[in-house]
């Protein structure tokens, strides 16, 4: 177990994070391919829904949206990129626009 692990690990405090600062236990660090970014995020599905507990400041909302190659689904935080409030999506985060929504992601 590699010590920064552990660092991370601790200090990630809700879902949907920067995985530079480490990602829930239940959660992968995501990059969407031809959006720039990246965020943590759980697994969703029809019966598990996507956890509320997001950064603080969030207004953007979780939603079961992700569909991996793989056959999962993941949440995100969507947002309103026509709205050019990128506080909706927290510190060091913003709002990307795609397929007609927005989906904030972590520019650092």
């Amino acid at each position: 177990l590699h010590p920064n692990f552990v660092a991370d690990y601790l200090n990630a405090t809700t879902h949907y994070g920067d995985p530079k600062a480490g990602c829930e236990s239940d959660e992968i660090a995501v990059q969407i391919q031809g959006v720039q970014g990246d965020f943590c995020t759980p697994a969703c599905s029809l019966v598990k829904k996507c956890p509320t507990d997001v950064p603080e400041g969030v207004t953007a909302a979780p939603q079961c949206a992700l569909s991996a190659s793989s056959g999962g689904k993941y949440c995100a935080l969507i947002c309103s990129p026509s709205s050019k409030d990128d506080a909706q999506c927290g510190t060091n985060a913003s709002c990307k626009a795609i397929s007609g929504v927005g989906i904030c992601t972590y520019d650092d």
